[in-house]
């Protein structure tokens, strides 16, 4: 399995004004990659890539989980934990509440 690289550090990216964030999950797109933007039950949100942590598959929405094509495995909608296959979860980033804005913090690009 191939991890982000936080080698280069980490950047913050803004993802907008919390009250434009009306459900979740939700679909975002940001710098170009496809993300989803959860809240957990415990009121945390999480940033979580579109990409299945197995084979790079594309994970979509379903009515109850996320689900990848490629092979099957469905994810949590809360923490994208694997709910179906192994202990595997989907890429996940911190995201804070400053003033009313969402910022996630992603890794920095290569140098």
């Amino acid at each position: 399995m191939v991890y982000p690289d936080f080698s280069n550090g980490v950047k913050e990216v803004d993802l907008g004004p919390k009250d434009s964030f009306t459900k979740f999950p939700v679909e975002v797109e940001v710098e170009g990659f496809d993300f989803f933007l959860a809240q957990g039950k415990d009121g945390v949100l999480r940033l979580m890539s579109s990409l299945c942590p197995h084979s790079w598959g594309t994970v979509y929405l379903e009515d109850t989980c996320f689900m990848c094509p490629s092979h099957g495995w469905r994810f949590e909608y809360y923490t994208g934990n694997c709910i179906n296959g192994p202990i595997a979860q989907m890429f996940t980033f911190e995201v804070t509440d400053r003033d009313g804005h969402l910022y996630a913090s992603l890794p920095e690009g290569k140098k």
